[in-house]
């Protein structure tokens, strides 16, 4: 019975875990963007989603910029948060390009804001997140060691911090 008890006493706390809390991810993010209030936080142990109002439509501090599918390439596959600098082309269009050159590193890319969209947000938040990837104006940055991706748009000052546990 004692086993029983504790299995299912560890059940619920390691189904209760989340990925990330509101605040950390605010304090962290916040040395790259203005942010100014949370529109959207959940965190579970599978997946965190939230969607944040900028002061400004920019960042603050920029990550490293690629401005080719190459240099992109080159920082994935070491790992390294890259900030893709390709312009005229939609979040959506990026992928698509990564997928084609380097398929391994194109399903992490696209996973990290699959699982995300599907399970950690409503449907009102998950529209406009599908409009943002579809736009030339929207601003991706992917973080491979954290499975996470950010998509700062400017035009409405809002920032999507998408992470998966894949």
């Amino acid at each position: 019975m004692r086993k029983i008890i504790a299995c299912l006493g560890a059940a619920v706390l390691l189904g209760g875990c989340e990925l990330d809390t509101e605040e950390s991810l605010k304090q962290k993010l916040s040395a790259r963007l203005y942010i100014l209030e949370t529109m959207h936080f959940t965190s579970k142990s599978s997946c965190t989603a939230a969607v944040f109002t900028l002061a400004l439509g920019e960042f603050r501090k920029p990550y490293p910029l690629a401005e080719t599918i190459d240099r992109a390439l080159e920082r994935i596959r070491a790992q390294k948060h890259v900030q893709f600098a390709l312009e005229g082309l939609t979040p959506n269009e990026i992928t698509e390009a990564i997928m084609s050159r380097d398929l391994p590193n194109g399903l992490g890319l696209i996973s990290a804001g699959i699982g995300p969209a599907r399970d950690c947000m409503d449907q009102r938040i998950s529209r406009g997140y599908h409009r943002v990837l579809l736009s030339s104006a929207s601003q991706m940055v992917y973080m491979p060691e954290d499975n996470a991706l950010l998509i700062v748009y400017p035009p409405e000052k809002l920032a999507f911090f998408l992470r998966g546990n894949v």
